[in-house]
């Protein structure tokens, strides 16, 4: 305590000056003592706050800390004993030592460390918080898009298969009597009606599907900007910037205090221990600041434009499901017109009126639904274009 050793330096040295007794002199080197080794039990306590803060109360139980050091010196100062050129420590000789402590006790009472000890807590806590909301989150919106997409491959699939049916059901009869007779029979009526309707019923599923996962990219698209404006706050630049005040604020301490022959050595040296656990607040806070905006950001900013850029989460395999689909429908086309021309061919008739009325039937449905299979797939997709 090279404060208080100072300070009863310079009482000793003005006693010898004033005429000052033997017996006062010890006494008031023994308040002095007592008033160091609360002044140091404070000191302790205040790391102690830092040291294993609680966040919520912390400041306050630093400000009372404060006030009770205030009060000490106050004591202090009335408790000494009376000089014969005055009282209180401005009598002894300590004055540069009582205004100095006064100073650097209301410097300290503003209680700038424990804010930033309690700002370091709760950024990191809300850090935390929000590693287990956004890893929830994230969680549930992948089981989800996983089904979805599930659902819309089994759907894709089965469209295919359908449209590869009817490539089949017309090669198949390759035979243009053959063919013609199914015409003609009016199996091929229904046959195009029931691919129609499944068409029908499976871009449905796909458009509801797409706008599930529609939703599901804008839950992304927010928690992107929910994490961007708590950014400011809650990332590592603001944590530093938080701690560095802290130590500026320590050295503030020591150097509110400098009063003429008075140093504050003791708060130079206390506002050093205060550091250490602050520095470890810093840590602790940044670690799970890296966590959120190191880590979990760029997994949401991937999701947004990997799986949920396009209908699929591959978006080459929706192109390629196209691009066969258009392959399939030239075919089912190229076998429409051979038919269209057997049909011209057959001698006026009710054969030729029954074939031509399936075929033109057949052959509209299936215009019809491939228009409308190719729309609606532009529609699905469009929902993932926000």
């Amino acid at each position: 305590m090279e404060d208080i050793v100072q300070a009863s330096s310079m009482i000793a040295r003005r006693a010898g000056e004033t005429g000052m007794t033997r017996d006062d002199l010890a006494k008031a080197k023994d308040l002095l003592q007592k008033y160091g080794d609360e002044r140091s039990r404070i000191f302790d306590q205040m790391v102690s706050l830092l040291s294993k803060p609680e966040g919520d109360g912390i400041t306050d139980a630093w400000k009372e800390l404060a006030e009770k050091g205030s009060a000490l010196l106050e004591g202090l100062d009335n408790d000494v004993p009376k000089s014969p050129i005055g009282e209180g420590l401005t009598g002894l000789g300590a004055g540069d030592f009582l205004a100095g402590e006064q100073k650097v006790w209301a410097e300290n009472s503003k209680g700038q460390l424990a804010l930033v000890a309690d700002a370091l807590v709760k950024v990191k806590a809300a850090n935390m918080g929000l590693v287990q909301q956004c890893n929830d989150e994230l969680k549930s919106i992948r089981d989800t898009n996983s089904d979805l997409q599930s659902a819309l491959n089994e759907s894709l699939e089965g469209i295919k298969a359908a449209l590869l049916d009817v490539v089949n059901q017309l090669v198949s009869r390759g035979n243009d009597k053959t063919r013609t007779a199914w015409m003609k029979e009016g199996q091929a009526k229904e046959y195009i009606k029931k691919w129609n309707e499944s068409v029908l019923q499976r871009t449905d599923q796909n458009r509801k599907s797409a706008e599930q996962k529609g939703i599901l990219k804008k839950e992304i698209l927010n928690k992107l900007e929910v994490l961007g404006a708590a950014r400011e706050q809650l990332d590592e630049k603001w944590i530093e910037e938080m701690y560095r005040s802290s130590e500026e604020g320590a050295k503030a301490l020591a150097e509110s205090g400098e009063t003429g022959e008075y140093r504050a050595l003791d708060w130079a040296r206390f506002g050093a221990s205060c550091i250490e656990p602050l520095a470890e607040l810093r840590d602790a806070a940044t670690e799970q600041s890296k966590i959120v905006f190191e880590e979990i950001l760029p997994e949401f900013q991937e999701e947004s434009t990997s799986k949920f850029a396009a209908l699929t989460d591959d978006p080459s395999k929706l192109e390629d499901w196209k691009s066969e689909l258009q392959d399939k429908q030239e075919m089912v086309q190229e076998a429409l017109s051979s038919e269209d021309e057997a049909i011209k061919n057959l001698a006026e008739g009710p054969y030729q009126d029954a074939a031509r009325e399936t075929f033109d039937e057949f052959r509209s449905i299936f215009a019809d639904g491939m228009k409308l299979l190719f729309d609606k797939t532009k529609d699905a997709e469009d929902q993932l274009r926000v």
